[in-house]
């Protein structure tokens, strides 16, 4: 990955620390989608994740300009994996039983996935 691209993806990856002034009671169940009102932006309240998402993903490449990155798939992913399982590890107050009923995943495969993130 070129440097400017490096240096953008961390800046990326860090950037999404304003995301923690979330209010907990404005996500709803998955089966009506995510949604939430992130921030003091009521033009965005009650949109689905998937658009936060897109708005983010966009206004990195316009951080890139005419850079292309790479590991995008792997950044993103990370950025979104490692506070799902915090949080749902929190609120089954550490049974990895319940958490990976939760996620969908085998507990194998969560336990690989907090040995990763150190949140075992």
């Amino acid at each position: 990955m070129a440097t400017h691209a490096q240096h953008n993806a961390n800046h990326f990856a860090k950037s999404s620390d304003h995301l923690a002034d979330y209010n907990e009671n404005d996500y709803r169940h998955p089966a009506h989608g995510f949604c939430s009102s992130l921030g003091s932006d009521t033009n965005h309240a009650q949109e689905p994740l998937r658009v936060h998402v897109e708005r983010v993903v966009r206004q990195y490449f316009a951080m890139l300009g005419d850079e292309t990155p790479t590991d995008l798939y792997e950044l993103i992913l990370k950025q979104i994996e490692e506070p799902l399982l915090s949080v749902v590890l929190e609120k089954t107050r550490g049974n990895q039983t319940k958490c990976a009923q939760i996620l969908g995943l085998n507990r194998g495969t969560l336990r690989k996935k907090l040995k990763t993130y150190d949140l075992m």
